[in-house]
Parts: structure tokens; sequence; C-alpha cells
């Protein structure tokens, strides 16, 4: 008999699991946030212990949740499921169990380990297929071969080979493969904010940033579109994920944006580009903003801080494209009555922001993530009881940790896979001869690498998480960045902020897909004309790689600082102006042109660049208002 449609499922979306299958999962995932949260709390198992166990629970979670086929059931797991969700927690929680012995026998280990892992990775493939698709479980293949062949590779790439068991060894029994330091980040960070993200939206948090953003910016010219600009960079606080920011808040804001005369293509580019920021938007960003945490040894906080000028900016361009482009096409804002009062929001509801607030002042004094963390999920669930309708039950409260475990498990995947490439970069030492690579091209000139570098990140980004954009991208292009002398936290922003945009730059971009979706238009000019919004993010990065003192980096000259924002600013509003072609009035091509160039010359710092780019900003700005006067005589 044939599989009727409703019985299928979509690969890469989670099953719908119906009868005693149901609570098994359910059970798993609240194991998992227990786990995370007990650890979080009363300190961290030794480093092996808490990836292996953490993901000895991720994996049957994937494996029961993620059909195998397109045509597989959407109410239950096969038998096959079972089987796999079995064989994955055997494989990592063995390694949980004997890693203490393993490492005490200095590299001496039975046959049935080494089929262990040799079983492992093969399993991991398959969840990340399941869970990601075939791109990016396909590009970590390419380094096994990479490993495996490496004497048959060409040139500066050539290296002796790796044999199976050494690479099995290097993935499964060390903490530089599978369980590296980005599973580990994945094991304590990344899951413990997404699940303070799973209560911040139990508690009603996401309806207050939506409320928020209503009434503060509704009722100005093409109000619906400043709404997704300020609800995405909120909600970007709680989840960090474009698609998901795009679904929240593209709900509500797209149809809004169209009903008041935005094309659906512009509306579901709006919302596209801000969302993208979502991620790098302080006090919670990406996940991959942990990872860099961790990866250079400082405090989050830092990362909060250099991010903080960077995000304001970029959501600043946006605003600005959205102001001309409402103003160039003579739109309105929503009627106020239609709209919530910024007071009664604040007062009624204001509270449900203090988590958020909590975390970012324990953040500022100094307090490791995972506490501030801990105490926004505390603060969160002791201020659902301010009012009786929204109190958290107990029901609510497993089922939050439920919906928080199965939320990261596509983040979790993602960092567990890509430690293939940290793996076999590590034991093979390549990051050094594809940085070596990549300089040779460009002949050891800053701004070609940059160049080079931009284009690797955002081709490695297309259809993947940017955690794993991240990843990969900074291990292969940032070493070349710090051998030219760039400061290590700017080249990690420089991949991280790429990383970000890959998600709406075509040709594949999941944030404008899912947008276009929504709004029901073509996904490719929904997409262009999101990078169009955006190209604000497309410049900053090298501004901040030339100008370190963007990044509030310690030593900074405040005076300095200050001076490059406001130019910076001046800048993306210039960029705005040549991007949609309005000032006071349509402008030529050649005004837009000559806008362009003081939007560069304010941007990048400097006397000299700020003082032409003043002059030829006002030049633009003086015509289009003589225009203006012009045609209304």
């Amino acid at each position: 008999m044939s599989m009727k449609v409703t019985d299928t499922v979509v690969m890469g979306k989670r099953r719908n699991i119906q009868g005693w299958g149901k609570y098994i999962i359910s059970i798993i995932a609240i194991i998992l946030a227990c786990f995370q949260l007990y650890t979080a709390f009363f300190g961290q198992l030794a480093s092996m212990d808490q990836r292996t166990m953490h993901y000895a629970l991720v994996l049957p979670l994937i494996f029961l949740l993620y059909p195998g086929y397109k045509k597989s059931p959407s109410s239950k797991s096969s038998l096959l499921d079972w089987i796999l969700a079995g064989l994955s927690f055997v494989c990592t929680f063995y390694m949980f169990l004997m890693y203490d012995d393993l490492a005490d026998r200095a590299g001496v280990y039975e046959d049935y380990e080494l089929w262990f892992g040799i079983i492992l990775v093969i399993l991991v493939f398959e969840a990340g297929r399941r869970t990601l698709g075939y791109i990016l479980p396909g590009f970590c293949a390419l380094f096994l071969l990479f490993a495996y062949f490496g004497e048959y590779m060409p040139g500066i790439l050539q290296h002796p080979g790796l044999s199976i068991p050494r690479i099995i060894e290097e993935l499964y029994m060390t903490t530089d493969g599978l369980f590296g330091m980005v599973a580990g980040v994945s094991a304590t960070y990344i899951y413990l904010f997404i699940l303070f993200g799973a209560f911040l939206s139990s508690t009603g948090t996401s309806t207050f940033f939506n409320n928020f953003a209503m009434a503060l910016s509704g009722h100005r010219r093409g109000g619906p579109a400043k709404i997704a600009v300020l609800s995405s960079a909120l909600m970007g606080t709680i989840n960090g994920s474009t698609s998901a920011n795009v679904a929240t808040t593209g709900a509500f804001t797209i149809p809004l944006m169209k009903r008041i005369g935005y094309k659906n293509y512009f509306a579901g580019a709006v919302e596209a580009a801000a969302s993208s920021g979502g991620q790098i938007m302080p006090p919670v960003m990406g996940a991959a903003a942990f990872i860099i945490a961790d990866t250079l040894g400082i405090s989050y906080t830092k990362v909060i801080l250099a991010a903080t000028i960077p995000g304001v900016l970029y959501f600043v361009g946006i605003w600005c494209c959205l102001t001309l482009q409402a103003n160039k096409l003579d739109l309105k804002g929503l009627p106020k009555d239609e709209l919530p009062r910024l007071k009664e929001v604040i007062v009624q509801t204001g509270y449900k922001a203090l988590p958020l607030v909590i975390i970012v002042a324990l953040l500022v004094m100094g307090y490791n993530p995972l506490f501030a963390g801990c105490m926004g999920i505390l603060s969160s669930i002791l201020l659902s009881f301010v009012r009786k309708t929204e109190r958290l039950t107990w029901r609510t409260f497993f089922s939050t940790l439920e919906n928080g475990s199965k939320s990261a498990l596509s983040v979790a995947m993602a960092c567990l896979i890509v430690g293939v490439v940290i793996g076999v970069m590590g034991a093979t030492g390549a990051a050094l001869r594809i940085g070596d690579a990549i300089l040779s091209i460009t002949h050891g000139a800053m701004f070609p690498t940059l160049v080079v570098t931009m284009f690797i990140t955002l081709l490695l980004g297309m259809g993947m998480p940017t955690t794993a954009s991240y990843i990969m991208a900074s291990a292969v292009a940032t070493p070349a960045l710090i051998i030219l002398h760039c400061d290590p936290l700017s080249a990690h922003f420089f991949v991280f902020y790429y990383a970000c945009l890959s998600t709406i730059t075509p040709p594949v971009c999941v944030g404008a897909y899912t947008a276009a979706g929504l709004a029901g238009a073509s996904p490719n000019k929904t997409a262009f004309t999101a990078v169009t919004l955006a190209l604000s993010g497309f410049i900053i990065p090298f501004i901040f790689i030339y100008s370190p003192e963007l990044l509030i980096n310690e030593g900074a000259d405040w005076m300095s600082v200050i001076l490059a924002l406001l130019t910076a600013l001046f800048g993306v509003f210039m960029l705005s102006v040549a991007t949609i072609g309005y000032a006071y009035s349509t402008i030529n091509p050649l005004m837009r042109l000559l806008s362009f160039a003081s939007a560069l010359l304010l941007i990048f710092p400097g006397v000299i660049t700020d003082a032409t780019g003043i002059v030829l900003a006002v030049c633009v700005l003086f015509w289009s208002k003589y225009s203006t006067r012009m045609n209304t005589k």
C-alpha cells in the first residue's frame, strides 16, 4: 500500500512522534536538560566526560526525531532508528566510562575500541545528514579523504597520509577530534543559552519584544519594516539563528509590511537582513560567539563589547534604508489605535526583559557565562509567577526543558561533525599549509587576503549553519590573517560576520529562502534585495580590520572610538542613500555613485578620508534638496 503524503516528512524536519515513543524521547530530552543544568549550577565534569555524556544523549534524540529518508513515517521512529540510537549511545557512553583508562594506556587500544570509533564516525555522518542535509557532511567527508590520501595531494597540501586506525584514534579517542573544543562549547555555553531562550519564550518574552517594537516604531513611515528590524534585533538575543528569527518575527511583520505597500520580495528581504543581524547583536549572539571567546581564551564580555559598535552600524544601515524607501514610496505607518501603547507595554510586561538585564549585568561584572545563563533561567522562572495566567506549571516547566533540548540538536550536531575538520587539520598540519596557500595567491597583501577570506567564508556558508561555517572558515582562513599580524579578535570577527551574512547571500541562503516562503516571493529576488539592504554588513568587517578600535579593544582611545563611530554612522547613512537612490528626492546614477564614494570614505576612519567624505555627502544632499525645491515650484 502506498504511503499517504500526510504520513511522510520533509528531510531535516523533526518528526511529531506519537505513542509510547513520544514519552521515551521526552524522558531523554529532559534528562539531557537536567544534566546540563546540574553541571552548569554545580560544576562541569572533566572535559571528555562532559562532552561524551552530552552527545550520548544528543545523538539518540537525533536518530529518533529526524527521519532517515523522505518517506519515513512522521509519527513514529522505525526499528532501524532505534538500533542506530542505541549504537550511538553505547559508542559514546563507552568513551565516557573508559576515557581515563584509555588515556593511561598511552595510545594502546583494543580492536573492539577501534570498531566503536569506526561505528561512531559513521553514525555521526548519518546524524549530520539527517539534521543538516548533505552539504556539511559531504564537506567533512572530503577532509577524511584528504587525511587518508595525503601523499597524493598536490603541492603545499601534500602530507604523508594517515592510516584508518590513526584517523579513528584522532577523531574518537582524543579531545582534538569529534569531542574537541567546539563540541565542548556545545556541551556547555551553547546548550545553556538555547535553554535560556526556551524559557524566555515560555514566559512570553518574545511577545513583549514584538509589542515593544510595534509600540515604538509601528506608527512611523514604513513602520512594519522598522518593527521587523527592532524585533529581529531583540529576538536575536534569544535564539541567535537567522531562520528561527525569520520564522518567529516574520510571521507577523511580513504581512504588515505588505499591507502598507512594500512589495512581497522587499518585505521578505527586510526580515531576512534584520534576522541575520540577530546573530551579531549582543548580549546573546550566535553560538559562534561563544566559540570565539573559548578559542581566544577571552571572556565573553569582551566578545559582547567588541560586537556592540559593528552591530549598531549594521542595524542603523538597514533602518536608514527602510526610512528612505518609505519616503521614496510615500508609505505611511500603522494607525496608532491598532498598536499597543508604549507606556502600557513597559509598565505591564517590561519586567519580562529583566532576565536579559541580569545576564548582561553578571557578564559585565566578570561572572562566568554559565553562571550568568543559570541566573537568567532562574530569574525567568521566578518572574513567571508575577502573573497567575503566565505562571510556569510543572507541565510547562518540563515541556520547556524538552523543547530546549530539541532546539539544541541541530547546533550540537554541527559542532560535533566539524570536529572531523578540526581533528584532521590538527593531525595533518593542514591549517598552516592552507594559510600559506592563501598568502601565495594574494602575495601577502592584506586587502586581497581579506577578499579571499570573505569569499571562502561565504562559500562555506552555503546551506550550512552559521556555527559550522564560522568554524571551518576560521580554521582555513584565519591563520593567514594572523600571519599578516592582524589582531586575532578582529580576524575571528571578520570570519564570523561573513558566516552570519552567508545566510542571506545567494545562491544558497537559508535565511532568505525562509523569508521568501513567508512572503510568497521569489527566493532569488528576496535574497539579492536582502544583500542590498545589508550592504553595510559586507563593508563593516573590513573597517574593523584596519581600525580595531571599533571593536573597543583594551587600551582603546575613547575619543578616537567616538569619532570613528560618528563618521561611520554618517557613512552608513550615505551608503543607504546610494542603495535606495533617494535623499530628499530621487537621485540620479551619478549622485548615487558619489554617495557610495562618500560612504566608503566616511566609514573608513582617517582625517583626510572623513573630510573628503563629508564634502561629497554635503554636495549630494544639497543637490537633492535643491532638486526637490525646484520640482515643487
